[in-house]
C-alpha cells in the first residue's frame, strides 16, 4: 500500500500503473481509471486530494493498479512538471519492432 502523499504545490494528479498490463494511468474525476492522461483529475483541493489518495490505496490493495503516487502539474499547461511524468505520458517505453515483425533476423 502507498504512503506517498503529495509533496507538491499547486495542481496534482494521482498516477499508477495497471497490475496485470502494467500501463499507466491516471485516476479520472470519476475515481476511475484511465491510460488517457488527457483525462487525468487536476486538483488543488486537500479534501479531494485524501480522497484521491484513499481510492488509489484501496485499488492497490485490491491488486488492480501497483505504485500510486502523485504527480504536480504545471497550471499554465496541465502537463506533467517533471520530465519522467511527461515520458509516463507519452506511453510504453517498449519496443513494439518484433511484435510487429520489423526486426531483421542477425
Amino acid at each position: 500500500m502507498s504512503t506517498l502523499k503529495h509533496k507538491g504545490k499547486g495542481p496534482q494528479s494521482l498516477t499508477a500503473n495497471e497490475l496485470r498490463e502494467g500501463l499507466n494511468v491516471w485516476l479520472t474525476a470519476e475515481f476511475e481509471w484511465s491510460r488517457d492522461y488527457k483525462m487525468a483529475l487536476q486538483t488543488e483541493d486537500e479534501a479531494v486530494m485524501e480522497k484521491m489518495q484513499a481510492k488509489g490505496d484501496a485499488d492497490e490493495n485490491d491488486n488492480l493498479v501497483v505504485g500510486v503516487y502523485f504527480i504536480d502539474v504545471e497550471p499554465d499547461t496541465g502537463l506533467p512538471v517533471r520530465y519522467r511524468e511527461k515520458f509516463r505520458v507519452k506511453g510504453p517505453s517498449y519496443d513494439t519492432a518484433d511484435e510487429l515483425g520489423l526486426k531483421r533476423a542477425n
